[in-house]
């Protein structure tokens, strides 16, 4: 089974219990502290995934570090990544995990590249009519690539919205080229 299946049924099993228990928020940013651990703190993740080191002391140094900060059931479900040992896919289950909580709450996180900076107003109008053109709520991020020169892309899942002067000019030149797409 491919790591990126098997992330999404161990995700797909934590959210189920996280939904059951009500600690779907809590869950979700224990994944994100413990992922964020893991690649802040190289020794941490080398104990976490060093084949020779017995599990049972695995699961006492993560329960060591994170006993305070983490939900029972985070622990349980990491202590059970250490016995299958597929405590490395815990990234993607991470990623599954939030992809899984925000499709719950309605939410679609979108991405939108800008040439320039965009002011509040801005983006507040983007949001809008991103909410109003997908019909869900939208967690919108916001980067900057000055080489699209002007205008914006937007990704929202699989799709792509390119309203850039580069995507422009490079539609145009396959227009003059004869390479016009349908």
């Amino acid at each position: 089974m491919r790591m990126s299946a098997l992330a999404r049924r161990y995700a797909g099993a934590l959210f189920e219990v996280a939904k059951n228990s009500d600690a779907i928020d809590k869950i979700e940013s224990d994944l994100g502290l413990l992922s964020y651990s893991l690649q802040s703190m190289p020794r941490l993740n080398e104990a976490i995934s060093h084949p020779v080191l017995p599990p049972a002391r695995k699961k006492e140094i993560v329960s060591e570090i994170f006993k305070s900060e983490l939900d029972q059931v985070t622990i349980d479900f990491v202590s059970l990544l250490i016995d299958k040992r597929r405590a490395d896919i815990l990234d993607e289950i991470e990623r599954e995990f939030v992809n899984l909580a925000n499709e719950y709450r309605g939410v679609t996180p979108a991405l939108a590249i800008s040439a320039v900076p965009i002011t509040s107003d801005e983006r507040k109008q983007l949001q809008k009519k991103l909410e109003g053109f997908t019909g869900k709520k939208i967690e919108l991020t916001i980067e900057e690539d000055p080489e699209i020169i002007g205008g914006i892309i937007v990704k929202i899942g699989d799709t792509i919205i390119d309203g850039s002067v580069r995507g422009y000019l490079a539609g145009l030149k396959d227009k003059l080229l004869g390479r016009e797409q349908k």
